[in-house]
């Protein structure tokens, strides 16, 4: 499913964020740092953030900030159950076999411990209509997609 997703074009200034670097668990704390910012200056937008299930929970501080904030967040979370680009540290490091599986979001997700919204799509009609009500969400929703494992290129 997850070869089809595309990247949202952006055309207006301020409207897309990364790291200069590929910093490991930047993607939540970002989302919500943008979106509380975007409060305070009075604007009304909802943020969306693409982030693998190993990323994604680097931060629960800032998963529990958006929820306690009720902050327009969709977290689109790309779950492999496993750190992709620690297992490509690893190789390049000449440690393969490092036992690195993520397994946390789906716990967490299959308990409703997120304190928002979380639901698993696995098809894209599904995505659809859950990004859809997720845009006119009173607060963040958790859209969580199945991924396939696949190596991190880091060259």
């Amino acid at each position: 499913m997850a070869q089809q997703l595309h990247w949202l074009p952006t055309t207006r200034p301020g409207s897309f964020f990364a790291t200069a670097s590929g910093g490991i668990g930047w993607g939540v704390p970002g989302a919500v740092g943008v979106a509380l910012g975007d409060r305070a200056r009075g604007v009304k937008r909802s943020v969306i953030a693409t982030i693998g299930d190993g990323s994604f929970q680097y931060s629960i501080q800032a998963i529990y900030t958006a929820a306690q904030h009720r902050l327009p967040i969709v977290f689109v979370v790309m779950r492999n159950e496993e750190y992709s680009v620690l297992k490509a540290f690893a190789l390049l490091e000449e440690t393969p076999n490092v036992p690195v599986r993520s397994s946390w979001t789906r716990y967490c997700l299959s308990r409703n411990g997120l304190w928002m919204r979380a639901v698993n799509v696995d098809t894209t009609e599904k995505l659809a209509a859950e990004f859809t009500s997720a845009l006119s969400a009173d607060g963040p929703t958790v859209i969580v997609v199945r991924t396939k494992p696949q190596l991190a290129h880091l060259g």
